[in-house]
């Protein structure tokens, strides 16, 4: 295959400020920390699980 004539361009990374759950079961203690502070000044943001309400039909 041949190579392409233009290197490919991307968007630049964004400061991440909004955080999962899950994402922060995964981080270090220190960086855990970290994030839970800036959460906690507000600086940072985090989405919860969404919960549905599922309705029976009679």
């Amino acid at each position: 295959m041949p190579r392409r004539k233009e290197a490919e361009k991307f968007a630049v990374r964004g400061k991440k400020d909004c955080w999962h759950l899950y994402g922060l079961q995964v981080l270090t203690p220190n960086k855990f920390a970290t994030v839970v502070g800036k959460i906690l000044r507000g600086h940072h943001t985090v989405i919860g699980p969404r919960i549905t309400e599922r309705r029976v039909s009679a």
